[in-house]
């Protein structure tokens, strides 16, 4: 998160309101944030932001405008105050109640219409399924992974033609394999014909994810199913969708020359492994070019680029789309978010490296 958390720039008028809902990946985004904790221990910042009562616990990072097609959308970027590892370890309860609170606060303060869910947000909320169940919610919801499909869909595909990969040759993993995202690009893959490593965390999400394959007649396409990150090591290709707060992949895990897809946020890949193995090329997967957009905070992605996700948001907005678009990815939807980019102008974005461009020459 930049120092210029909010800015405050005044959005175009007219058009239907959206936010799209993050969270501080760890401490040191909230230090960016509230630079009097930048001198306080990891660990008290996280007491007091873990104990941040109402209002207090979620924050404005932009407002800004958003015109094509002589249509018109204003949005806000919202964070909630918990960091990524809060997240996953608070009770369930607490994190819920904090996203929440947050959201309310969107729909009722801000007049709120179209609400996406960054990050860990949405897997937190099942998908944001759990948010549609809540009376007290009325705006429409979107976990935003659909168009994160479609363009990871369209960044895999260039990178296979770019390395010449071969269906006879080259394996795929797919570390996340179960979750929402993960298991759209495994029946992809699979039905490309490439003999795919399948990672989950636990056996039941390995079985179903071989079952799911198997309902399609592709089960024949599994390299490998595990629960075991060290089996991803014969795989050309790494593609990581997971909900993990941190950082998983390490240098053991990985071959020579390995490329790693990385869609997951917070980010699956640190920039330490990459410094400690050059011969690996990463890219920041499911980034989408928003051509000349000032969102006026800094997420990560690099200037003119962002999240696929925030960017299903704001077509939602711009398309006045009513439908709540949590749980599972429907295909139809899938193909609607692809003819919706081509129409405004959001294809993936130019290949990067922790938000710097990429020289694909080993």
């Amino acid at each position: 998160m930049a120092n210029q958390f909010y800015r405050g720039e005044n959005p175009l008028s007219g058009g239907k309101k959206f936010v799209f809902l993050i969270h501080p990946r760890g401490t040191s985004d909230v230090a960016r944030r509230f630079w009097i904790t930048s001198s306080l221990p990891n660990r008290v910042v996280d007491w007091v932001i873990e104990r941040l009562p109402g209002r207090l616990g979620f924050t404005v990072c932009s407002k800004f405008g958003v015109e094509r097609l002589n249509k018109k959308a204003k949005g806000y970027i919202i964070a909630t105050l918990l960091t990524g590892r809060q997240m996953m370890t608070l009770p369930q309860k607490v994190v819920r109640k904090r996203i929440l609170d947050t959201i309310l606060f969107a729909q009722n303060k801000l007049g709120i219409e179209v609400i996406g869910l960054g990050a860990l947000t949405a897997s937190l909320t099942d998908g944001g399924k759990w948010l549609v169940e809540q009376p007290q919610v009325k705006l429409t919801v979107t976990h935003g992974d659909t168009y994160g499909v479609a363009v990871a869909e369209e960044g895999i595909e260039k990178i296979l033609n770019i390395y010449n990969f071969e269906k006879e040759k080259n394996i795929i993993a797919i570390v996340g394999a179960f979750g929402l995202i993960g298991r759209a690009i495994v029946k992809f893959l699979a039905k490309k014909g490439y003999s795919l490593i399948l990672i989950e965390k636990t056996e039941e999400k390995v079985s179903l994810i071989k079952e799911k394959l198997r309902e399609i007649n592709l089960e024949n396409k599994i390299f490998l199913a595990s629960t075991n990150l060290k089996d991803i090591f014969p795989a050309d290709l790494v593609i990581t969708a997971t909900s993990h707060p941190s950082a998983l992949l390490q240098s053991e895990h990985l071959k020579s020359r390995t490329i790693i897809y990385d869609i997951a946020q917070p980010m699956n890949v640190s920039q330490e492994l990459i410094k400690e193995r050059p011969d690996i090329i990463k890219i920041d997967g499911a980034y989408v070019d928003i051509n000349g957009i000032d969102l006026g905070f800094n997420m990560g992605p690099p200037r003119g680029a962002t999240f696929a996700c925030l960017v299903e948001t704001m077509m939602m907005a711009l398309e006045g789309d009513k439908n709540h678009r949590v749980g599972e990815i429907d295909e139809g939807y899938l193909e609607k978010t692809k003819e919706w980019a081509k129409k405004y102008g959001f294809p993936h974005a130019p290949f990067t490296c922790f938000g710097k461009p990429i020289s694909f020459n080993f």
